[in-house]
């Protein structure tokens, strides 16, 4: 089943940043889009519940150096 998860996300200062997040979270199985922002600074994710975690999601935009808040 898709499922969507929107995490606020500090330390993106340009659009780079913002890209490299976008292709890091839809290289991740399972997820099927992935919208990185800066403005408002945050990532909306589209996934399969069956493949892939929120909590895996989350870890894969700190291993990408950001950190979600909230």
């Amino acid at each position: 089943m898709t499922a969507s998860v929107t995490f606020k996300v500090e330390g993106m200062s340009c659009t780079g940043c913002s890209g490299k997040l976008q292709k890091a979270l839809e290289a991740v199985p399972g997820v099927s889009a992935a919208e990185v922002t800066l403005e408002p600074a945050q990532a909306v994710i589209q996934f399969d519940e069956a493949k892939v975690s929120p909590s895996a999601l989350k870890d894969t935009v700190e291993d990408v150096g950001f950190d979600v808040v909230g």
